[in-house]
């Protein structure tokens, strides 16, 4: 009686490869049973070394100034921070690691940030904070103050227009004594009588509009001298503050990878 043939067939191994790997297979485990110790310990161990290391090398504190803007000005503000001659006056300064110019230049760019403060609805803030990061906390705050001094020294108008500033400034101040001038003449001019005796309005128009315009040319002289001297000083809410405890996320972060590259 034939036996019933199956659709199932037994892989056909060498027997010599089988007794290979299977005696491979006991030495690996007979080593683990024995160094099971040091195969546990000695990877944690290396791990939290790992850690305390990364922990210690990479702590990080971060100094925060706020500044009163609106959106258009803040992104005008990050554009102005982020841009070639700032970060040059700033490299002028502080030393920053990196093979060349540029190099340098993304590396203490990468140190600031400009966000919306906390608690503000980004849509409608008007108030940022700017953040520079450093490993050390007195760098991080003059960093962070040298930003806002180069972008206050950027708003001040180039010489053409602080030369065309000045001209209107001095065109609006010959006006004011003439419109004076002409002011007190009206003033001071006799009253005009028409038949009936009564006294003529003719003068009052002239008189009445001289006032205002007065008014405005002092006004205009004032917003052009504060356009002459840039950004304003308000627009500083905070100043950068000196922080006294780094970062704990970022040591954290980087101590628990160092910890988990150790273990693999």
């Amino acid at each position: 009686m034939t036996s019933a043939s199956s659709h199932f067939q037994d892989p056909q191994f060498p027997e010599t490869s089988f007794f290979v790997a299977a005696r491979i297979i006991r030495e690996i485990f007979a080593m683990a049973r024995k160094n099971v110790v040091a195969l546990m310990v000695v990877p944690l161990l290396a791990g939290t070394l790992a850690a305390a290391y990364a922990s210690f090398r990479t702590e990080m504190y971060t100094s925060h100034a706020y500044l009163r803007l609106d959106e258009n000005s803040a992104r005008a503000a990050d554009a102005i921070m982020s841009s070639v001659p700032v970060l040059d006056q700033l490299l002028s300064k502080f030393k920053v690691d990196g093979a060349t110019a540029e190099d340098r230049r993304r590396a203490l760019d990468r140190k600031r940030s400009i966000s919306v403060a906390p608690n503000q609805n980004p849509r409608t803030s008007t108030l940022f904070r700017l953040s520079v990061t450093n490993p050390d906390p007195a760098m991080a705050q003059a960093i962070n103050a040298a930003f806002i001094a180069a972008w206050f020294e950027t708003t001040i108008p180039p010489p053409i227009k602080l030369r065309s500033l000045n001209d209107e400034i001095a065109r609006t101040e010959q006006l004011i004594p003439q419109m004076s001038a002409l002011l007190d003449a009206i003033k001071a001019s006799p009253p005009v009588l028409h038949a009936e005796n009564t006294l003529s309005e003719d003068t009052l128009p002239p008189a009445i509009a001289l006032i205002p315009k007065i008014d405005q040319a002092n006004q205009r002289i004032e917003q052009l001298k504060l356009q002459m001297l840039g950004a304003s000083q308000d627009a500083v809410f905070g100043a950068p503050n000196l922080p006294d405890a780094p970062n704990p996320s970022h040591v954290v972060r980087w101590g628990l990878l160092a910890a988990i590259a150790a273990e693999v």
